[in-house]
C-alpha cells in the first residue's frame, strides 16, 4: 500500500504527533538513544511528507522499516491508547509474538527458543486455558476443595491436563522445558490478575470484588440528580421480527422472499428516560456509519412519517423531543454512554463524538448491560408492547410460543422494510409520551420538558454546521492531473473516478498542485475541492453515471471488487449501480444477506428519486458542457511563490460553488 494510502486510512487528529506520547531521554542507554532519534525522525519525516529516498538519506532507515515503525506508533495498549514515540524505543514489545508451532525436540539449544510457546499451547488446546482459569478464580467452581488455590497446585493440575491432552515427555512442550513452564504460567496468572482485577479480587473475597466495582472508574456510580442532556444511552438491538421483500428476478419475475433479521439503534436521554433518535440498519451486523447515523437522527429535528398502514396513526402530544420540544432542537449532549461493540469502539466514532458533539465517550465496563438497564429495559418494553404482538416475530427465543413459523407469516403478510420504519416510529412517539415510573409517573417528554425549564441551559449546533452535520466526512488529498501537450483538461482521481467542474476545467495552472478534499462517505457522486492556500474551489462531479446515481464510498469499493473478480461487468455508458442492483438480484433468489443489501440499495435510490422530484430543474444541476467553459474565469497561480497564489479574473466568480 502506497504511503499516501497509509496516511489517509487514519484520522487527522490521530496522526497529530505533538500529542504523541514520548520518551524520556535522560534515562535511555546511550547506545538505543542513537537508534530511537533516528526512528523519530524518520516517522515524523514520513508523517510530513518527505519523500522515502529523502528520509533514507537521513536517517539510513529503508521504506518496509518505516511502515512498520509507522504502523507500531498506532498500535493501542489495553487501554486504548496508542504508543506513540515509545513504541520506537529499541527492543521495546508493543505486539505479543505469534508464534507458528509449538517446540517439539529433546535438544537442549531448544530450551532458549520458547517464545510464544505458552500462548500457542492455550490456543490450541483452550481446554487447558479453560482449566487454569477455573482454578485460579474459584467463583467459577464453588465445588473446588481449596477456596484459594496456590500457583503451584495449579502448576500441577496444569501438567495432569498436559498428559490427559496426549502430550508426552520429553518431546512435547511443556514436557521439554526444564522447569514444564511453570514461569510462563506464573506470568499468565499475574497477567489474569491484572487483566481481571474485579473477579481476581474476588477470588480473596467478595466484598472486595464489590468495592473494586464501586470504585471502579467506568462503575461510577450515577448521580441522583441529572440535568437534561447530561448523559444519553447509546445501544443495539436486533429486532425479534421476519421481514419480506418484494422484487424483479432478472429474468422478470416478482418474488417475495425473506430478510436477515434487522437492527434498531437507539440513543435515550438518561435525565427524563426520553428516546432521542433512532436508527433502523439492514446490515448483518451494525457499523459505524449506523452509529453514526443513530447519533446525527437525534440532533436533527424529528419530523412524523406520513403513515401508510390502514389505522395506524401517532398518540396525542407523542413524538421525539427534537420536533416537539424547542429546546431540544440540534441539542447536544454532555456525556455519550454505550457499550464495547466493536462499531462503537471504532476510531471515526469516538473522533465525530468528541470533535462534532464535543462530549465525553464512555465505553462502560464488559459484559455489564445493568449499567445501561434504562435503555436494555426500553428494548424490552417495546418488543412486548409492539413487535411480539405480531404474526410475523420470531419470539424473545427459539422455544418462544408466540413463535409461529415467523418467515412463513412474514411471507404471508407481506411486511417490509417500510411497514417496520413507520411501526417503529409510532411505538417510539407512544413510549415518549407514556407515563414512566422512572419518571414519577410523568411521560419522559413532560419530564424532559419540566427539567428543561428548571435548568434550559442546554448546548446546541451551530447554525452553520446545521445544513451539513460532518458526521460522515473524511478528508483526503489528491494532485491534479491533466496535460496541455495531450489536451487533456484538469481533473482529479479518487477510488477508480475521474471528478471535475467548470472552474478546475478552466484552470491548467492546477495541473500537478496538490487540492484538499472534504468526502461525504454516504454520497461520493461529489466532493468539496479547496486549493492549497485553503481557498475553496468548489464542489467536484464524478464522472458520468456516478455523479449522478447517489451511492456510498463503501458501495463504490463492492462494486469495483466485483468487477475486478470478473462477478459483474459494465461500460462508461452503463450505470454501475443498477448493474450491481441486477447483481444483487441474482443473489437475492438464494441468500438472505443479499436481501438486506437489494433493499438498502433500493431504498436509498427511492429516497433520491423523490427528493429530485421536489427540487426544480435549473441550470445549475445541468452536467459538465464544454460550451460552457468561456463563461466561467480561469483560476491563475502564480508559479514564483512556493505556496501557489490563487487569483480570479472575476472577484465574484470565487465565492460561487458550482452545483451540478
Amino acid at each position: 500500500m502506497s504511503r499516501r494510502r497509509i496516511t489517509e486510512s487514519y484520522d487527522n487528529e490521530l496522526l497529530n504527533i505533538a500529542k504523541w506520547p514520548r520518551a524520556n531521554l535522560n534515562v535511555m542507554p546511550e547506545q538505543d538513544l542513537e537508534t530511537y532519534k533516528k526512528r523519530k525522525k524518520a516517522v515524523e519525516m514520513f508523517i510530513k511528507g518527505d519523500s522515502l529516498k529523502e528520509i533514507k538519506i537521513e536517517t539510513g532507515i529503508d521504506r518496509k522499516e518505516i511502515n512498520n515503525f509507522f504502523k507500531k506508533c498506532l498500535y493501542e495498549d489495553k487501554f486504548g491508547i496508542i504508543y506513540g514515540f515509545n513504541a520506537l524505543i529499541p527492543g521495546k514489545t508493543i505486539k505479543q509474538y505469534n508464534r507458528k508451532e509449538l517446540p517439539n525436540s529433546t535438544s537442549k539449544k531448544h530450551y532458549n527458543q520458547q517464545t510464544g510457546a505458552f500462548a500457542l499451547l492455550l490456543k490450541t488446546y483452550p481446554v487447558l486455558q479453560e482449566l487454569i482459569d477455573t482454578l485460579f478464580f474459584r467463583n467459577k467452581n464453588k465445588s473446588l476443595i481449596d477456596p484459594v488455590m496456590k500457583k503451584n497446585r495449579i502448576h500441577k493440575r496444569f501438567i495432569e491436563k498436559c498428559r490427559e491432552l496426549g502430550l508426552k515427555a520429553p518431546f512435547d512442550y511443556p514436557f521439554n522445558t526444564k522447569e514444564l513452564a511453570r514461569r510462563s504460567l506464573y506470568s499468565y496468572l499475574q497477567k489474569l490478575e491484572e487483566d481481571k482485577m474485579s473477579d481476581a479480587s474476588y477470588r480473596y473475597n467478595s466484598e472486595n470484588e464489590h468495592h473494586d466495582n464501586i470504585n471502579s472508574h467506568f462503575n461510577e456510580q450515577a448521580p441522583t440528580h441529572l440535568k437534561p442532556y447530561e448523559r444519553v444511552q447509546f445501544d443495539g438491538h436486533k429486532i425479534d421480527l421476519s421481514l419480506s421483500l418484494t422484487f424483479e428476478t432478472p429474468s422478470g419475475d416478482e418474488i417475495t422472499k425473506v430478510l436477515d433479521r434487522i437492527w434498531l439503534l437507539v440513543i435515550m436521554d438518561v435525565a427524563s428516560r426520553a428516546v432521542l433518535g433512532y436508527h433502523i440498519s439492514l446490515n448483518k451486523e451494525y457499523n459505524s456509519n449506523d452509529v453514526l447515523q443513530c447519533v446525527k437522527k437525534s440532533i436533527e429535528p424529528w419530523k412524523p412519517l406520513n403513515l401508510t398502514i390502514p389505522g395506524l396513526k401517532y398518540p396525542p402530544n407523542g413524538g421525539l423531543p427534537s420536533g416537539l420540544i424547542k429546546e431540544s432542537m440540534w441539542a447536544l449532549w454532555d456525556e455519550f454512554y454505550y457499550d464495547n461493540a466493536k462499531a462503537n469502539l471504532s476510531i471515526i466514532v469516538r473522533d465525530r463524538v468528541k470533535r462534532i458533539i464535543n462530549c465525553r465517550v464512555n465505553a462502560g465496563p464488559i459484559k455489564s448491560p445493568t449499567k445501561r438497564s434504562l435503555i436494555e429495559r426500553f428494548f424490552g418494553l417495546l418488543e412486548e408492547n409492539g413487535y411480539h404482538r405480531l404474526t410475523n416475530t420470531t419470539g424473545s427465543n427459539p422455544k418462544d410460543p408466540r413463535r409461529n413459523n415467523p418467515e412463513k407469516q412474514a411471507l404471508k403478510i407481506k411486511m417490509n422494510i417500510n411497514d417496520l420504519e413507520e411501526l417503529t416510529d409510532v411505538l417510539i412517539a407512544d413510549y415518549n409520551s407514556t407515563p414512566n415510573e422512572g419518571t414519577s409517573y410523568s411521560t419522559p417528554l413532560e419530564a424532559l420538558q419540566h427539567r428543561i425549564n428548571k435548568d434550559p441551559i442546554i448546548r446546541k449546533l451551530q447554525e452553520e454546521e446545521r445544513d451539513n452535520i460532518p458526521f460522515l466526512c473524511v478528508e483526503a488529498k489528491r494532485k491534479v492531473k491533466g496535460s496541455i501537450e495531450q489536451g487533456r483538461r484538469p481533473y482529479i482521481q479518487f477510488e477508480n473516478v475521474r471528478y471535475t467542474n467548470e472552474l478546475l476545467l478552466r484552470s491548467p495552472g492546477l495541473i500537478g498542485k496538490t487540492l484538499d478534499l472534504v468526502i461525504n462517505i454516504d454520497d461520493v457522486r461529489f466532493l468539496t475541492a479547496y486549493l492549497p492556500d485553503g481557498s475553496e474551489l468548489g464542489k467536484l462531479v464524478g464522472s458520468g453515471y456516478w455523479g449522478k446515481t447517489k451511492h456510498s464510498l463503501a458501495l463504490r469499493k463492492e462494486i469495483f471488487s466485483l468487477r475486478n473478480k470478473k462477478l459483474i461487468h459494465f461500460t462508461t455508458k452503463d450505470d454501475p449501480i443498477k448493474a450491481f442492483q441486477q447483481y444483487l438480484k441474482e443473489k437475492a433468489i438464494t441468500h438472505k444477506r443479499y436481501r438486506n443489501k437489494l433493499n438498502s440499495l433500493e431504498k436509498t435510490l427511492a429516497n433520491e428519486q423523490e427528493v429530485t422530484k421536489n427540487i426544480p430543474d435549473t441550470s445549475e444541476r445541468e452536467e459538465v458542457n464544454t460550451s460552457k467553459l468561456n463563461n466561467v474565469s480561469p483560476i491563475k497561480i502564480n508559479t514564483k511563490d512556493t505556496m501557489p497564489i490563487v487569483e480570479l479574473e472575476n472577484k465574484k466568480r470565487l465565492k460561487r460553488t458550482l452545483t451540478f
